[in-house]
């Protein structure tokens, strides 16, 4: 359990179609589902915010599969991950919910409001957008055992290199202590996650018929609103709400600022 100011998270440990799944929540109001990035798991991603949060929101903030104390999926999957999340709202007896997912989570947010948009409230993306599909030709590629190796590598070295923190984070000053040493601990693990389920995207994401925000740290140079997929037609016009100076993960790097931002993004706060 963590209290501060009032505010309550307390863990919990679900199993959810026979896999256990860690849980944090606590807090008053409609219903927040928070989803983490491939960076660490939802403590490391949402603790800086969640008290807060908490004031004006229901927060439920797991580990996905794969991550922090969840158990993996077999077929690692953004539709997997779609299934299960609806299960943990319906063990919580959540109706509907604010979906918002940072980064690699921004990617599970925009298939669990595709696939289950009566379950959507809102949809609010920070700093991450569709993950693209594997072309054919990549994946007849991969089946190459020394192809696959290769690529892995490359990927692993492009998302948890000291080059690519760089790019993400404008200040590290203004991260938490340690953040760095935290991603790496499960480095492996993570990157392995994220792989699979890249692998198992055999379709372009369709784009949610649900209200949308963009909440984006305006010094992120590892993701931009272009490469994230973001440019595009919308069913109805999103909000944009920029954190200037901040990075990849504005809720680490400027939460005061991000809990205000997302209010706004899930229309709490006009």
């Amino acid at each position: 359990m963590i209290q501060r100011n009032g505010a309550t998270i307390e863990r919990a440990v679900l199993m959810l179609s026979g896999r256990k799944v860690t849980i944090w929540t606590g807090g008053v109001g409609p219903a927040l589902l928070l989803l983490h990035s491939a960076w660490g798991d939802a403590e490391m991603s949402w603790q800086p915010v969640w008290n807060e949060l908490a004031r004006s929101f229901t927060v439920i903030a797991p580990d996905l599969p794969g991550f922090g104390a969840s158990d993996p999926l077999v077929a690692p999957s953004l539709a997997a991950n779609a299934r299960l999340l609806r299960e943990l709202l319906d063990s919580r007896n959540v109706d509907r919910a604010i979906v918002a997912g940072n980064s690699f989570g921004a990617a599970v947010a925009i298939e669990f409001a595709t696939s289950f948009p009566d379950r959507t409230q809102n949809l609010v993306l920070v700093n991450g957008g569709f993950l693209p599909a594997l072309p054919g030709f990549m994946r007849k590629l991969l089946r190459l055992r020394y192809a696959e190796k290769k690529i892995r590598s490359l990927m692993r070295k492009m998302t948890y290199s000291d080059k690519a923190f760089a790019k993400a984070f404008p200040d590290p000053e203004k991260l938490p202590p340690g953040i760095f040493e935290r991603i790496r601990r499960n480095e492996e693990s993570q990157a392995r996650t994220v792989f699979n389920t890249f692998m198992n995207q055999t379709a372009p994401q369709r784009t949610p018929a649900v209200p949308v925000a963009f909440i984006w740290g305006t010094g992120d140079r590892l993701t931009s609103m272009k490469q994230a997929g973001l440019v595009r037609t919308w069913p109805s016009a999103p909000k944009l709400v920029p954190l200037n100076g901040a990075g990849h993960m504005p809720q680490l790097e400027q939460p005061k600022e991000f809990v205000e931002a997302l209010k706004i993004g899930s229309g709490s706060r006009a």
